[in-house]
């Protein structure tokens, strides 16, 4: 007998919504991404002079140092949100894919408010309805195929 390759099972499709929140996803992380490097490339201490002169505060103000220190943080959090849409793409990782989202929501670490919050939002109500659910749940990965075929090693290594 030939040697026949195992076929995989066939994927389901995705449910509706999935790829709209991923890619949504992908977008407002990336549009956080160069919007914080944008920020920094302005230059921080511009920025923080700037800030101490508006406020009055003088160095010990914490708003001072939120508005300084969110685009650092964005720079090292939206690719989280950008590795949890291509996650989500993928169907792998379904708690990475729910960080990501949750991370777009959150105000400090993103510099686009207004892309982030609703699609994360948009992507956590599509993570948590009943389909989309059972589609992560179907997306095992199926076991490899045996290098040997019908005759393979088996149990017993391929010599019998």
């Amino acid at each position: 007998m030939a040697y026949q390759p195992a076929t995989a099972a066939p994927m389901p499709s995705r449910p509706p919504g999935v790829t709209g929140a991923a890619i949504a996803l992908i977008l407002s992380g990336a549009a956080s991404f160069v919007s914080a490097a944008i920020w920094m490339a302005a230059g921080l201490s511009v920025v923080h002079d700037d800030v101490q002169q508006q406020v009055g505060f003088g160095g010990s103000d914490i708003f001072a140092y939120v508005v300084l220190f969110s685009p650092v943080l964005s720079v090292f959090l939206s690719p989280a949100t950008i590795i949890g849409g291509v996650q989500m793409l993928r169907r792998r990782n379904r708690r990475l894919t729910t960080v990501g989202a949750v991370l777009a929501i959150v105000p400090l670490t993103g510099c686009c408010l207004l892309a982030g919050i609703p699609c994360g939002i948009y992507a956590l109500f599509v993570l948590r309805r009943a389909e989309t659910m059972a589609w992560y749940r179907s997306g095992a990965a199926p076991p490899p195929p045996d290098p040997y075929g019908q005759y393979g090693a088996g149990q017993y290594g391929p010599w019998r």
